[in-house]
């Protein structure tokens, strides 16, 4: 009987232990880590991970200070990495010092893929790379793979390849979010001419979220894959090798986003937004400004897809469909364009081609072709092979500048511009009278 009394006494106090232990917060400075930046900080950090993770979780607290990093952080199941802020707490990696050149890990601060890691919570940390722009064996900031239940918030990378990403998780809906998350120059390559271009916030999770996020001097600003995934109240700038977002993801919604891409329309970039490739997207009340290329870039075969109140500033394009490496008989289907507006495009407001059983009404485009007019940039709206079946009406055009521009209106170039019949646009309704410009059609 004493016997049995002294086991139920250890195992009550093994347990009290366990449940003391779990969801405590652990200070790194009491376990000798150096806020100085002159020593390596990543195996007592790992190992404090280790720890935690081993009775459950907890709160590693990072104090304001710089933390130089040999090698990466391992994050694991319900681990809270928590800094006192994202100018305060940093991480940094020192240019040929530690394991960099040789370690797998693909971030200065990531997680292992081979398992599921659940309940991960990263915020208020800096990250800094120190990787050159157009530099090889890069890494990136922060990697999370493999995760579900887990947040990135409050954080800002710089100098690296990608800045913040999910990536990994084969499940339906992770339910990771990203959240006020700053990256900047997010530039630089895993290997020359790696097709895994940089990338400022990444996500390629099933039901992940990005929220009140930027990216600043990325290659691409954001990019995303999957299915269901959501961009709430972000802002991408400065890109200078792909688009400000890349987004190829079955029902997607995108809401109050916006993208710059430079100073002016002659310093910009790219597209602003590429929509590809996927169906039920739901793009609203978002800008893009100064893109070389399209404000809005719709890739065949994209469709099920609602552009509804956003607007194109200094654009290319405005609004329109790219074709790319689909030809015809793809086409995008199902797609619906209402209350957006084309201000000051370079060549036109709206151009459509290849999409068919559409819907394009009460939208705008002003003062348009600021590039010049030749026979293949007529129409502020225009029309170009391969479009059917698609109703066109209440659209406004108008040009309100001393010396116009915008010379035609609505341009349908099945009139007289396309010779091929089975190109021409077919069974397409057109109600049409442009305040300013001259209307084929």
């Amino acid at each position: 009987m004493k016997f049995l009394f002294k086991i139920l006494l250890l195992l009550t106090f093994n347990l009290s232990l366990i449940c003391t232990l779990q969801g405590q917060e652990v200070n790194i400075l009491h376990s000798g880590a150096d806020p100085s930046g002159s020593s390596d900080n990543s195996t007592i950090i790992n190992k404090l991970i280790d720890s935690l993770y081993a009775v459950g979780g907890g709160v590693l607290v990072v104090p304001e200070g710089k933390y130089l990093l040999h090698d990466a952080i391992i994050l694991k199941s319900n681990i809270h990495l928590k800094g006192e802020n994202m100018d305060k707490s940093i991480f940094f990696r020192q240019e040929n010092e530690g394991n960099w050149a040789n370690t797998k890990n693909q971030a200065l601060i990531t997680t292992v893929p081979s398992t599921i890691n659940k309940n991960i919570t990263l915020e208020n940390i800096g990250v800094d790379g120190r990787f050159a722009k157009n530099a090889t064996g890069a890494k990136g900031g922060i990697c999370l793979r493999n995760c579900t239940n887990s947040s990135i918030r409050n954080v800002s990378t710089t100098n690296t390849w990608h800045g913040v990403a999910f990536y990994d998780f084969k499940g339906e809906n992770s339910q990771n979010t990203i959240s006020g998350v700053v990256s900047q120059n997010a530039h630089a390559f895993t290997s020359k001419n790696n097709s895994g271009r940089p990338r400022g916030i990444l996500t390629m999770d099933n039901g992940s979220k990005v929220i009140g996020s930027k990216s600043i001097g990325a290659g691409t600003g954001f990019f995303a894959d999957g299915n269901n995934i959501t961009f709430i109240g972000n802002h991408a700038e400065n890109w200078f090798e792909d688009n400000g977002y890349y987004l190829i993801v079955n029902d997607l919604t995108v809401l109050n986003c916006s993208a710059k891409g430079g100073p002016s329309p002659e310093k910009g970039f790219g597209s602003g937004f590429a929509i590809a490739y996927k169906k039920g997207a739901l793009i609203e009340n978002s800008i893009a400004e100064n893109c070389s290329n399209y404000g809005f870039r719709i890739h065949v075969p994209q469709s099920e897809t609602q552009l509804i109140n956003n607007k194109a500033l200094g654009c290319g394009i405005g609004f329109g469909i790219e074709t790319a490496s689909h030809p015809f008989p793809e086409v995008s289907n199902q797609l619906f364009f209402s209350k957006n507006i084309a201000v000051e495009s370079g060549l036109h407001g709206f151009l459509f081609r290849q999409m068919s059983n559409s819907e394009v009404v009460n939208n705008k485009a002003v003062n348009g072709n600021q590039r010049g007019v030749t026979l293949s940039t007529r129409g502020a709206f225009a029309l170009k092979e391969f479009v059917s079946n698609t109703t066109f009406k209440e659209n406004e055009c108008t040009d309100t500048q001393a010396t116009k521009t915008q010379l035609y209106g609505f341009y349908d170039f099945s009139v007289n511009q396309i010779e091929q019949v089975e190109k021409r646009g077919k069974n397409n309704l057109i109600q049409h009278k442009s305040k300013t410009g001259i209307d084929e059609f």
